[in-house]
């Protein structure tokens, strides 16, 4: 906050700081007017900092934070005092409601169709809540349809290629799936250096040159 100031019976209007030279020529002092900051505790201040306020010294206190001291219980989070030199975060746990093992209701429907199996059964459940945030809405005792559909695959031959066949994860299998396989596959079928599934071939492959001008030919 700039002040006036009287310096040998002369005034100077709105100073926000005066510089005095030290002795010895070492550089100089300044004084800064410090009477309108509102600091007032030194527990605002990160720990090895300091600060004026109206004339004291205030050396910080304040504890430095992170994502490691905040709790969670439940629905609350508790964020300790302190000072954070980065954004800090806690995931609080998702509470979920599970039917108990009596579920009342009737035989399921089920019906198929392009692969897939579809189970259909409209139950009356007693929600097992757990710990955690449960979006509000939440069912308590109700009729439920329960729709669940999963991918079907009929009995098939797989033959190895040149790339990976896969079977997604999740497909219910209707019949035995079988993997191809091959009384050739030999190191001694295959030739020298090369590796198919994990054999590597034994096979001495001969090279044949010819001598451009006598026409020889040489097998190595």
């Amino acid at each position: 906050m700039a002040k006036n100031v009287v310096i040998r019976d002369v005034t100077y209007q709105s100073v926000p700081s005066v510089k005095i030279p030290l002795s010895g020529g070492s550089g100089e002092a300044e004084f800064i007017d410090t009477s309108d900051a509102t600091l007032n505790s030194a527990s605002k201040l990160p720990q090895g900092t300091s600060a004026y306020a109206n004339g004291v010294k205030y050396n910080g206190t304040a504890a430095e934070n992170d994502s490691d001291d905040i709790t969670v219980s439940g629905a609350t989070v508790t964020v300790p005092a302190g000072f954070y030199s980065e954004q800090a975060s806690k995931s609080v746990a998702s509470g979920s409601a599970t039917a108990p093992n009596n579920i009342v209701g009737t035989s399921a429907a089920v019906s198929t169709g392009n692969n897939t199996i579809t189970l259909s059964k409209s139950v009356s459940v007693t929600p097992d809540v757990t710990a955690g945030y449960v979006a509000s809405g939440t069912a308590g005792n109700s009729a439920v349809s329960l729709t669940a559909s999963v991918t079907t695959k009929a009995a098939a031959t797989i033959t190895p290629g040149t790339s990976d066949q896969t079977i997604a994860s999740g497909t219910y299998l209707t019949g035995a799936q079988t993997v191809k396989g091959d009384a050739n596959l030999q190191s001694s079928n295959i030739v020298y250096g090369v590796q198919i599934f994990n054999v590597t071939g034994n096979v001495q492959v001969p090279i044949i040159s010819q001598d451009s001008t006598t026409k020889v030919l040489s097998i190595s």
